[in-house]
């Protein structure tokens, strides 16, 4: 449900003026959170955001007459104060600022369909979370979240570090020890300076493309300096934060009677004059004329309006064969009464060298107290080298039980 607060519409007996609306909407949400993991270090109790993501948009929208409207959206994702890690950076102020999230402004004509510009969420972000499995979103029990990913490679799903690529980097909750080789996954959710299209639907199909151009002219030398970190070392080999990482993205989406069916395919190109490690670009080096493609087919059918399946295929690959490999992922909801009871099983079976197979249990129950607001329950049960023998931080469990509103 959204609230509209301003709506301005002015009509006379002889002519129309454009109609204007600025509309706040978004969706709050906390739970007491359990994690326990095989790496005693990092257990914790939180409270936080684990159905979803707390998020606050305003949207404008005036309507130009004959199907033509230019609009725009600005959104912020908050985080909590802290949470388990009472830490001075985020421990005095909540992490990310104002317009953190999605924002852009758009023009949209009936016929020809809508014209994006900004940073507005991926075509994958919605294939991954809102097709391919149940309503998990990002959070606890997705097979698209912080913790655990479908897909290795570049990406854009950094926690504090949105809108910028980066590479899939080791495993957060293992021992440093034991990291090599081992990935929590990578996301596509956003990122700034790009161009999307989508076309209407026609017999129940939109296409859809979006674009963000490479920047590539800066071949300085990078220095600890240069990239505002006291490791020096670090930035021995790489060169010119300046420098940003070209993104195409395709998209078809099939909605129509039981079923919603979705193809994605998002390919990031690194020129070749590379990306530095620190300062605003990215916090982890990448390979000079490095490409990485990532390809999903998502889809739900809806048995009878109490029963959906979703299931999700997809793969993953680079140019240099760093980032190899395929993910699989089936799940289902159900719904009677006030009750939706959802659980899927996602893996990822990686083909490169490094060989870190990892899979996935997420399991939610929500209680709708209305249509907008609810208490919940999660739980997933990750192991991240499945594959392999287990070790301190290979594997994790995560159970939280909270409510939410959406408005």
């Amino acid at each position: 449900m959204k609230k509209t607060l301003v709506a301005i519409a002015a009509l006379t007996a002889v002519s129309a003026f454009a109609q204007s609306s600025v509309v706040i909407d978004g969706y709050f949400d906390r739970a007491f959170t359990s994690v326990n993991n095989t790496n005693n270090n990092l257990d914790a109790k939180s409270v936080g955001s684990n159905a979803g993501t707390t998020t606050v948009g305003i949207k404008a929208r005036e309507d130009l007459g004959g199907g033509l409207s230019v609009g725009g959206s600005v959104n912020t994702d908050w985080a909590d104060l802290g949470g388990a890690q009472q830490k001075d950076a985020i421990g005095t102020a909540q992490r990310g600022g104002f317009a953190n999230s999605q924002s852009f402004v758009d023009v949209t004509d009936a016929k020809l369909g809508t014209l994006r510009l900004g940073a507005p969420n991926s075509f994958t972000l919605t294939n991954a979370t809102a097709v391919a499995q149940p309503g998990f979103s990002t959070a606890i029990g997705s097979a698209y979240s912080s913790n655990f990913s479908t897909v290795n490679g570049l990406g854009t799903g950094k926690t504090d570090n949105g809108g910028i690529v980066n590479a899939s980097s080791d495993i957060k909750n293992s021992a440093a020890t034991a990291q090599a080789g081992v990935t929590a996954g990578q996301r596509a959710i956003r990122i700034a300076n790009t161009v999307q299209y989508s076309s209407p639907a026609m017999y129940g199909v939109t296409a859809h493309v979006g674009f963000t151009p490479k920047n590539n002219n800066d071949t300085g030398a990078g220095t600890a300096a240069t990239f505002n970190t006291s490791s020096a070392t670090a930035n021995t080999a790489v060169k010119a934060y300046g420098n940003t990482v070209g993104v195409t993205e395709y998209a078809l989406r099939y909605t129509q009677g039981p079923v919603d069916a979705m193809y994605t395919s998002i390919k990031y190109s690194v020129g070749n004059n590379i990306i530095g490690a620190g300062g605003s670009v990215a916090t982890t080096a990448l390979a000079a004329n490095l490409t990485n493609t990532q390809n999903l087919l998502g889809a739900t059918y809806t048995v009878m309006p109490s029963l959906k399946l979703h299931a999700g295929f997809g793969n993953f690959s680079s140019s240099n064969d760093a980032y190899k490999g395929k993910s699989t992922q089936y799940g289902a909801t159900y719904t009677t009464g006030a009750w939706d009871i959802a659980g899927q099983m996602a893996k990822v079976d990686d083909q490169s060298t490094n060989d870190a197979d990892r899979k996935m249990t997420g399991l939610g129950v929500n209680y709708n107290l209305s249509k907008t607001a609810r208490v919940y329950a999660r739980y997933d049960n990750i192991n991240y080298a499945s594959n392999k023998a287990a070790f301190e931080g290979s594997a994790q469990k995560r159970t939280a039980i909270g409510v939410s509103k959406s408005f």
